[in-house]
């Protein structure tokens, strides 16, 4: 392909082929930007074999310039992912998008002009949660424009209701504190193409790659964080497939997920001193503790918040001891 690219977009997924299709489908529709200024790297992240083959399947009918990076290992390694994929970008900016997150067709037009100005911005876009069944998605065509269904579709499992509100009221929050870096999810954000744009690979499995990454932009490099409720991306939620959010009510909570996602916290903090425990660590109240058992569960645990956390610290470097030992 020739000419300027504009927008790279980022997907990282992981045995979810059957709507990365609908996500190439939306990206082939989209205005205000030409189909020769975009191009997609589509990341696979440890998927089996038969969903590497019908990804390939899916960038093989595009018309837009696409790429497919592959990825083996044992689980989840998204900054890996992401990190590869930028490494091969064109685009003046990066649209990060996750494997369920299907765009509006006027996304990468919007995410565009809000680094028109080449400020330094990481722009989190908007994360509207839909739970149409898995079931009723694999009897739609790929032709079939899955965007109106999206738009008019009313989630009716009152747990993501509740969740797609939280997130309101969490983003909202965050936009007024001094840590407005907490409105930055990299399920959808976008930043314009440089040097240190990156993820830190020491992040492995779910959980807080995201944070970091923009708190370290916002502190070391002059980077501001904007939230635009108006560019949509709406997520299929899994429920239960691919790599789903750990601290959903219905997820499994193996235990190497929670060893991962408490790595990851501890991690965090210790890379970014003096920040404020309860900025990162009011999820950890659904880590639960008895014994040398840890599980998550489905309401936060009403204790000092400061204490709970030394105490999964504390068992966190047990448990590392232990499993170093056997």
């Amino acid at each position: 392909m020739t000419g300027k690219v504009r927008l790279s977009v980022l997907i990282v997924t992981h045995n979810q082929s059957n709507i990365l299709r609908f996500q190439i489908a939306a990206l082939e529709k989209q205005v205000g930007i030409l189909p020769s200024e975009l191009e997609v790297i589509v990341t696979d992240d440890a998927s089996e074999v038969s969903e590497v083959k019908q990804i390939e399947a899916v960038l093989s009918q595009t018309t837009l310039s696409s790429r497919l990076l592959q990825q083996k290992g044992d689980r989840f390694w998204a900054s890996r992912a992401r990190n590869r994929a930028i490494a091969c970008a064109r685009g003046d900016v990066l649209l990060f998008l996750d494997g369920d997150m299907i765009p509006e067709v006027d996304i990468g037009a919007k995410h565009v002009a809000r680094h028109a100005s080449l400020e330094k911005r990481i722009v989190a876009g908007n994360r509207l949660r839909k739970d149409i069944p898995l079931q009723a998605i694999a009897t739609l065509s790929s032709a079939d424009d899955m965007l109106p269904r999206l738009r008019k579709h009313e989630i009716s499992d009152p747990l993501i209701a509740q969740k797609q509100d939280d997130e309101a009221c969490r983003r909202s929050a965050f936009l007024q504190s001094c840590h407005n870096w907490r409105v930055v999810l990299s399920c959808h954000m976008s930043v314009p193409a440089a040097p240190e744009v990156c993820f830190d690979e020491q992040f492995r499995g779910w959980g807080l790659e995201d944070w970091e990454f923009a708190y370290r932009l916002m502190q070391h490099h002059g980077y501001s964080a904007h939230f635009a409720p108006e560019i949509i991306a709406y997520e299929v939620d899994q429920l239960g497939g691919g790599v789903g959010d750990l601290f959903r009510a219905d997820a499994r909570g193996q235990r190497t997920e929670i060893m991962d996602y408490l790595q990851n916290v501890f991690y965090f903090l210790d890379r970014c001193p003096g920040l404020p425990v309860e900025e990162v660590c009011e999820i950890l109240r659904r880590v639960k503790l008895e014994g040398d058992q840890i599980a998550i569960v489905p309401h936060a645990i009403d204790c000092d918040l400061r204490e709970h956390v030394e105490s999964i610290m504390k068992w966190l470097a047990e448990y590392r001891i232990s499993a170093n030992s056997s």
